[in-house]
């Protein structure tokens, strides 16, 4: 298949900030007398606060300690990772490439709005994209619905359209949107990945197997 469109998740994926993630939800969980380990917080990875709050404190949470701890945990992320802000290796070279060769782009993120916006506005790579799917509209991954929100967006068929995910829970929803999913391994092995229905995999953008690369559309010649 050549690919259409790109899909990319943005934390673990664009950019290498999970570690930072992981730091700010540790803090929150000490808040609340809840050490957490490295498998419950790569648990979380790819889901929603939504999704993620009531499995941290074990009950529903209501709007307002919603609100509360949400803010608590992502203003404590930001403060960590904004002086750390940087691309993935590759990602601007990759993004420039599928560019230029007409290859339309996307990022579909279950990132709050103001993490999002941070990334994106902080590498000025908000231009870059044809469409930025407005996650908190939908149910968090692995369901799809983010990703063929970003298909439909592009005017792409979901089939047609290649996904770059970090987490196993985001490879879940590429794989049931019906894309062809690649593996980030900045936090999780190549194999988890795979199992988890990548079908590539690579440390960063200026390593992927040259088996996905030949797949990928040339710029034309000027």
């Amino acid at each position: 298949m050549t690919p259409r469109a790109a899909v990319f998740d943005l934390n673990g994926t664009l950019v290498d900030d999970i570690p930072f993630h992981f730091q700010a939800w540790r803090a929150l969980g000490a808040s609340l007398g809840r050490s957490l380990d490295d498998a419950t917080l790569q648990s979380f990875n790819g889901l929603k606060n939504e999704d993620i709050l009531p499995l941290l404190v074990g009950r529903p949470v209501p709007p307002d300690e919603f609100e509360r701890l949400t803010a608590f945990k992502e203003e404590r992320y930001r403060a960590l990772y904004r002086p750390h802000l940087t691309p993935l290796a590759g990602a601007d070279a990759l993004l420039s490439r599928l560019r230029a060769a007409g290859v339309r782009l996307a990022v579909a993120s279950s990132a709050p709005p103001a993490n999002r916006d941070m990334v994106l506005d902080g590498l000025g790579w908000r231009a870059r994209f044809d469409a930025i799917v407005v996650a908190e509209r939908f149910p968090g991954k692995p369901a799809p619905d983010v990703f063929l929100e970003a298909a439909r967006l592009l005017e792409v068929p979901a089939a047609a359209c290649l996904v770059f995910e970090d987490a196993v829970n985001g490879v879940r929803a590429g794989v049931a949107a019906g894309m062809v999913v690649v593996g980030i391994t900045t936090t999780v092995p190549a194999a988890t990945l795979r199992d988890a229905g990548a079908r590539h995999a690579a440390q960063d953008f200026a390593s992927l197997p040259s088996e996905l690369l030949g797949t990928l559309p040339s710029p034309p010649e000027s």
